[in-house]
């Protein structure tokens, strides 16, 4: 895999793979229940994007209109060959992207990411993180047109349909939802966020609570340290389906 675990450099859960994924973090949860956020280590869901000065929305429109007519062209664009390493300087630029969003500079990443699809147009990671940059600024239609160059370019691309599934289930499209975090779970079975976006979406809006309870003690089983919050949801859900015996470290959240 061309690129490294990258979580002991920015944040926790953060985990950059080939540039075709994103730098994914969990991000903070809302009650009752929220999306775990896979977002290139940005602030917390309730964060907006700051407003962007005159000078800025000038450089922003330059660059689209030095865009147009590009977008069905990196929609069609074949990926590298797999296994094939990123090349270093195209490393440089997205790791750079990835710096901007880290410090909340929106500007500076959209820019980056735009430039870096415009002359690489066939790695998927670019969109997805352009998506997630938009769904900061809640412009969802620019978000799901970014996503769905990704899946055109790896219909299975896990952080892609991750997001996908947090922007359908957002618009209370909960069946599409589900099946954007199924085929996420198809191509990467280990995926954490995933496993928690799709818990979420089983426990509170489909009230499939024996199907939720497992994908939360995968969830939970896939961390270094229990999150306390899951283990007390995988409690209560034990409980009110019925499941005796003593909860395991999964459910618990300690080393018991």
């Amino acid at each position: 895999m061309p690129f490294a675990d990258s979580s002991t450099r920015f944040a926790r859960y953060a985990v950059l793979v080939l540039l075709g994924a994103v730098l994914a973090a969990c991000g903070a949860s809302a009650p009752p229940k929220a999306d775990a956020e896979e977002r290139s280590i940005v602030a917390p869901a309730a964060a907006a994007a700051p407003a962007q000065a005159p000078q800025d929305e000038e450089r922003r429109g330059e660059r689209r209109r030095s865009r147009r007519g590009d977008d069905e062209t990196a929609a069609k664009a074949a990926p590298p060959p797999a296994g094939e390493p990123v090349p270093e300087p195209v490393l440089q630029v997205y790791e750079r992207a990835l710096a901007a969003m880290h410090n909340e500079n929106w500007l500076e990443a959209e820019l980056t990411l735009e430039q870096l699809m415009l002359e690489h147009p066939g790695y998927p990671g670019p969109y997805v993180n352009l998506a997630i940059i938009y769904r900061q600024d809640k412009r969802n239609a620019d978000a799901r047109v970014m996503l769905d160059q990704a899946l055109a370019i790896d219909a299975g691309h896990p952080s892609a349909n991750n997001q996908l599934g947090i922007l359908l289930r957002n618009q209370g499209r909960f069946s599409e939802a589900e099946a954007a975090y199924e085929r996420a779970l198809a191509s990467d079975p280990g995926y954490a966020l995933a496993h928690y976006n799709l818990a979420v979406l089983l426990d509170v809006y489909l009230r499939r609570q024996a199907e939720a309870l497992e994908h939360y003690e995968l969830y939970q089983s896939s961390l270094a340290e229990p999150d306390e919050a899951v283990g007390r949801w995988i409690i209560d859900l034990r409980r009110r389906l019925g499941i005796s015996g003593n909860a395991s470290r999964v459910a618990q959240g300690d080393g018991t």
